[in-house]
């Protein structure tokens, strides 16, 4: 089996769990990783296993000095600036963390030069891999759940988070940074959004200097099957706890999700209503990377794409829009 070498972009908590998980898979090699606090890369590289990784504080030079095969791209939204388009057209395959840009133009530039550049992609929607989350999406690809009605989901945390997230022109806000993942998971199991209305507020933390960002959402999203899902955000929760919690209702089955690992199954198509649980410990992050490499090797179909990416974008920028309108719904129209 061919060795892959494999550069991240970024040297944060994230980029340090996904250059450990590709350590665990087989024949792979981190050779390269940049940011632009060199110390915060070199810290990263001496972590790894072997010691080998070369460390660039500049994108480009990293780019024209290594030969990679795969790129994982670990930065804030602000900071994306054609990376993805240069590795594609280099002919890297490319991991890139939610959400995969703060505008919409730039989300569309990565799509279209990713398509034209034939490349691999995935996004780090790992709640999908989920044990939980796959029955069920597994129950309704077979009809055995029946029509998907409803998606209720919470994503609650009490944190000022690192100062560039605090910052709406850097981090765009919860619902796109952090509450993304939720609404992907709406779309997941529930298919097309057409329309949504958001609200938005800032009401524990108008005293925090800095603090441009919504701590408080709530929206309705309709989709083109006729479902609903609602999706409430805040950041005046438990202070250090990050839950996403989450229940799905179906024609014949109704699933209440502590983590996307972990739900309890609630059958109402019979005369009885019957009850299973799962609870599982797969790490999500793990499986992410082993699926995304098995994908660039030619071992499986290629899942979580960019376009989902993109299409999750489309779906919070309608929120935000809607808010900004005192809640009018904004229509969505997909990348398809």
């Amino acid at each position: 089996m061919k060795s892959l070498k494999v550069g991240i972009l970024g040297a944060g908590f994230t980029a340090g769990v996904h250059s450990r998980n590709l350590q665990k898979v087989q024949d792979v090699e981190v050779v390269a990783i940049c940011d632009q606090d060199i110390q915060k890369a070199n810290s990263l590289a001496s972590s790894l296993e072997g010691n080998n990784t070369k460390v660039f504080n500049d994108f480009n030079n990293m780019l024209n000095s290594v030969n990679m095969d795969v790129l994982y791209i670990c930065i804030p939204p602000f900071a994306h600036c054609g990376e993805v388009e240069a590795a594609a057209a280099k002919g890297i395959h490319v991991f890139v963390e939610k959400p995969i840009a703060l505008e919409i133009s730039r989300a569309e530039s990565m799509v279209r030069e990713i398509k034209k550049a034939g490349v691999y992609s995935r996004v780090g929607y790992h709640m999908r891999l989920g044990s939980a989350v796959q029955e069920l999406k597994k129950l309704i690809e077979q009809g055995t759940a029946g029509i998907p009605v409803l998606y209720d989901g919470r994503y609650d945390c009490n944190s000022l988070h690192s100062p560039w997230w605090r910052d709406r022109k850097k981090s765009g806000g919860q619902v796109l940074e952090q509450a993304i993942h939720a609404y992907d998971m709406a779309m997941y199991f529930l298919g097309t959004p057409e329309r949504a209305s958001g609200f938005l507020s800032n009401l524990c933390h108008q005293d925090v200097p800095g603090y441009t960002v919504e701590d408080t959402s709530s929206s309705v999203v309709r989709f083109t099957s006729g479902a609903l899902a609602t999706v409430a955000a805040t950041n005046c929760a438990v202070p250090f706890e990050w839950n996403n919690r989450f229940t799905v209702v179906c024609r014949n089955v109704t699933v209440h999700f502590d983590t996307p690992n972990r739900a309890e199954f609630i059958f109402t198509d019979g005369p009885e209503v019957r009850r299973s649980f799962i609870d599982d410990s797969i790490d999500l992050y793990l499986e992410e990377t082993r699926e995304f490499i098995a994908t660039v090797r030619g071992q499986q179909p290629e899942r979580c794409t960019i376009v989902d990416g993109l299409n999750s974008l489309y779906l919070v920028d309608a929120v935000i829009k809607s808010s900004e309108e005192m809640g009018k719904p904004v229509s969505i129209e997909l990348f398809k």
